[in-house]
């Protein structure tokens, strides 16, 4: 057992309203040692829509889990895309280390990942996957992974994922600890909820379906899916719902999850997080999660340990800080380099946290800092890829978020936030691993196409 002093929050905190603010106030609690970990992964998820930070989906799972967990209102992901995002959550390095950069790569044979810890620590581990470019032979992420579940074409649901994990629970044996993966998809393009999770009636403006034809990328308009929405859907805000309602899907799945634990007596701690979220309309941009603004890097983090006090994060943290923190619980050493940390001395009030986040475009095209002050999104090279978006190498793009949170309004470079952001970045820039990606063995180009990565 370990005991850590931990912020209880007040009496008062009603479960059912758990977005309320609360005043902490200290206390002793006595948590047991973790036995075993589940990672979710829900690929495009943004941490906006849930409804512990007042966003317009239903999720009362998540939100519930949020309620009794760690839950950290600022997790910025390292990437904007599936692989490069997911390597830096397994290996805790950022993409200028490991050196993916896109969906048809991988981490080079031997670098040090999350599973490869907990598997020298005597642990089962198990990888439900379920996108193709995240198979092993792809994204190289199956080192360490005594047992995986392979993505194919037929993507299957978060009600799917979680049977099939239960399923895979029941096969351990007694006392047996685990560590398990698992990659929920639902809120992924294209947005195609089942009837039961249709969309609901849209309050509010309507943009005509246009806008978003007109600003899509090459790569989406000749996607066969997509070329039909952009005739058939009447408005933005119609295909907004569509993601909304895969939302709520992945919740009740989640759901699934959760009550199996439940009803088979396991306790294991578990992490949600995403790799990344979406654009859905912010700054001219539709349903794709090009450019480093809030709306594609802010990811949820919800870190439920058995036992232990419920405790909101209101600074910065980064999704390299995931695996650190996993190890800390489980009590396994880290490994270096690694660019995370473990945020439970943040949840303990000994440290804070951090003062600088960092994230990188695909194709290492974009990179960003964010302060508590201010953005700064740096072009590093030129790209057309978005049409109401061009990359400019060298261009600067800073935002104050203490007067303009949406990232809308460009100070500039040579503003005095620029310039302090400025050093930041090139220090940042400046260290690096530069590890050389693998290529893959093979690709399956086709279901990159259906996912809208590729034309």
């Amino acid at each position: 057992m370990r005991t850590f002093a931990l912020l209880l929050l007040l009496a008062s905190c009603a479960q059912d309203a758990p977005e309320e603010p609360t005043q902490p106030v200290a206390a002793e609690l006595t948590v047991p040692d973790v036995d075993s970990v589940i990672l979710i992964t829900v690929d495009t998820l943004r941490a906006d829509y849930l409804g512990i930070h007042g966003g317009p989906a239903r999720t009362p799972v998540m939100d519930k889990l949020a309620s009794r967990s760690w839950n950290f209102d600022n997790c910025i992901s390292a990437s904007m895309l599936t692989n490069p995002s997911h390597a830096s959550i397994m290996t805790s390095l950022y993409p200028k280390d490991h050196g993916v950069q896109d969906n048809s790569s991988g981490i080079a044979d031997g670098v040090r990942t999350l599973a490869m810890a907990m598997q020298r620590q005597g642990f089962t581990t198990a990888a439900l996957i379920n996108f193709p470019h995240l198979n092993p032979e792809v994204s190289n992420l199956g080192q360490g992974f005594g047992q995986i579940v392979r993505a194919t074409r037929d993507e299957r649901s978060a009600v799917q994922m979680s049977n099939q994990a239960l399923s895979m629970l029941d096969n351990l044996g007694v006392n047996e600890r685990y560590f398990m993966w698992l990659h929920y998809t639902d809120p992924h393009s294209p947005y195609e909820p089942s009837s039961e999770f249709s969309a609901r009636p849209w309050v509010g403006k309507k943009t005509p379906m246009a806008a978003a034809k007109k600003a899509a990328p090459g790569f989406l308009r000749k996607n066969p899916w997509f070329a039909k929405a952009f005739d058939r859907v009447p408005t933005v805000e119609a295909m907004l719902q569509k993601y909304v309602a895969e939302i709520e899907a992945a919740d009740r799945g989640m759901g699934i999850l959760i009550n199996g634990l439940k009803s088979r007596g396991l306790r294991p701690a578990i992490v949600l997080t995403s790799d990344h979220g979406e654009n859905m309309g912010e700054h001219g941009l539709y349903f794709h999660h090009g450019g480093l603004y809030r709306s594609t890097v802010h990811v949820p983090l919800i870190v439920h340990v058995p036992g232990a006090a419920p405790v909101r994060i209101p600074g910065q943290v980064a999704s390299v800080d995931i695996a650190a923190t996993i190890l800390d619980l489980v009590g396994a050493p880290r490994w270096e380099p690694m660019r995370g940390r473990s945020l439970t001395p943040v949840v303990l009030g000994h440290e804070p946290a951090r003062d600088l986040v960092f994230s990188e475009h695909m194709l290492a095209q974009q990179v960003s800092v964010r302060s508590l002050d201010g953005t700064l999104i740096l072009h590093r090279k030129p790209s057309r890829q978005f049409p109401t978006y061009p990359f400019v190498a060298g261009m600067k793009e800073v935002y104050d978020v203490h007067v303009d949170a949406g990232e809308e309004h460009d100070l500039g470079g040579g503003s005095p936030l620029g310039a302090i952001l400025g050093t930041a970045l090139d220090g940042y820039l400046e260290a690096g691993l530069h590890l050389a990606a693998r290529a893959p063995a093979e690709q399956d180009r086709e279901s990159l196409r259906t996912l809208g990565y590729v034309e």
